[in-house]
């Protein structure tokens, strides 16, 4: 996979976590109003002010999620929950829990700057510092709080919960859109993207996997070839081509079982790995994708036409080695093509 799929699809992994993280904005957005009215009553009105500033970035966050600018959103709120969480520590003391919205950081900040390492690393450096730092001094902040302890103790207790409440399910959401990712990105280097059957690749992989399923001793291959599709390519255009390799791909997969492995071999040459089957069974199943190829693929309701393809079965044991038998399955194919397409043709 190349470095630009990879990318695009880490863009879209991270699109779908904000979108999901637009919950958390407004629930911060609404715990700094509260903060607001809180400071407010304990006449501290410098962090009323701070906590108004703090209302505006969530606002404007919001509005920049909207535009996609997740790195700078990611950035902003890092800077802010940062700074609140030291400024409120000292004037507020240790006991009042401030700091543990800053480990909720962590998920978002892992996740969301995975393509800015550089950045991510110094905001992850900067939570442990500000954490092994604030545990050092804790006896030395919330001095001028004037706060009673059942006051602290209950600050503390609401940050608690919101800020374990925050961790939990930023981290649970990032590990379901990295898993996520993961999927997407095996999906996309072991798939075709026009087709999305397997690609050669793959299939060769499924092949060595071959030897280490115990009771695999039958194998048969089919290799497909669509007939004249240089000659569709160019009278019908590409577009029309690529929908007759889908109608090919599905006509394929819709007449083989769930256990069998159907890749796209070349342009348009289709090969499938049937574990188990005898040659007579791999004949009756060619046979029957034959004349649904016959009968349905060309059959568009724009542009109809006749679509034809040569097909070529043979099979192998355990003790012969793959190559082989697609060789003389390829072998085949050609003298199938010889004789006037259209047609199965059978390796001994």
């Amino acid at each position: 996979m190349s470095e630009r799929d990879r990318d695009q699809l880490l863009s879209q992994a991270t699109d779908q976590y904000w979108q999901h993280i637009i919950p958390i904005v407004w629930l911060a957005l609404l715990i700094h109003v509260g903060l607001i009215f809180l400071f407010l009553s304990m006449s501290i009105p410098t962090f009323a002010i701070f906590n108004i500033f703090s209302v505006m970035v969530y606002i404007h966050c919001l509005n920049e999620i909207e535009h996609y600018r997740y790195l700078y959103v990611g950035t902003l709120m890092s800077v802010e929950i940062l700074a609140h969480a030291v400024a409120t520590t000292v004037l507020l003391g240790w006991e009042s829990n401030f700091y543990l919205f800053v480990f909720s950081l962590i998920p978002i900040v892992s996740f969301s700057f995975q393509q800015v390492p550089v950045r991510r690393a110094l905001f992850l450096a900067a939570i442990a510092v500000l954490g092994t730092v604030g545990y050092a001094l804790r006896h030395h902040t919330g001095t001028a709080s004037g706060l009673s302890p059942a006051v602290l103790n209950g600050i503390g207790v609401a940050n608690a919960v919101m800020a374990i409440g925050l961790l939990m399910y930023t981290t649970l959401r990032s590990v379901e859109f990295t898993h996520a990712m993961k999927l997407d990105l095996f999906n996309t280097a072991s798939r075709d993207s026009l087709t999305n059957l397997y690609t050669r690749r793959h299939f060769m992989h499924q092949v060595s996997l071959l030897d280490k399923q115990p009771g695999t001793h039958n194998v048969a291959l089919l290799l497909l070839d669509i007939d004249h599709f240089k000659t569709i390519n160019d009278s019908c255009g590409h577009s029309y081509g690529d929908m007759i390799l889908q109608r090919i791909a599905r006509a394929i997969t819709d007449n083989v079982r769930e256990s069998d492995i159907v890749a796209r071999w070349g342009g348009e040459e289709f090969l499938v790995l049937m574990p188990d089957t005898s040659l007579p069974d791999a004949r009756r199943v060619a046979e029957r994708l034959l004349t649904r190829i016959q009968e349905w693929v060309g059959q568009t309701d724009k542009n109809p036409r006749e679509v034809t393809a040569t097909l070529a079965i043979s099979a192998f044991g355990k003790d012969e080695e793959f190559e082989k038998a697609l060789n003389r399955a390829d072998k085949m194919l050609y003298a199938g093509k010889q004789q006037g397409r259209n047609r199965l043709v059978i390796a001994d």
